[in-house]
């Protein structure tokens, strides 16, 4: 059971992941925006991935404690 957790959260990381390079190459594609303003929104879309993938091991912890409890 654990390894299907761990499978899953892998799965969530590496969309989260996805989504992020997406953002960024957006980002970067912009036009009429200046590059303190694309620093700046490449920033809270880290921040925001970062938060997201802390949010993915925390559940994983939370799961992996659960299962093992039984």
């Amino acid at each position: 059971m654990v390894k299907v957790v761990h499978k899953f959260a892998e799965e969530g990381r590496v969309a989260i992941r996805h989504a992020r390079t997406e953002t960024m190459n957006r980002i970067k594609k912009t036009e009429h925006v200046s590059s303190d303003d694309q620093k700046h929104a490449e920033k809270e879309v880290q921040k925001t991935h970062d938060d997201h993938l802390k949010s993915v091991d925390a559940a994983v912890k939370a799961k992996e404690a659960e299962i093992m409890e039984v």
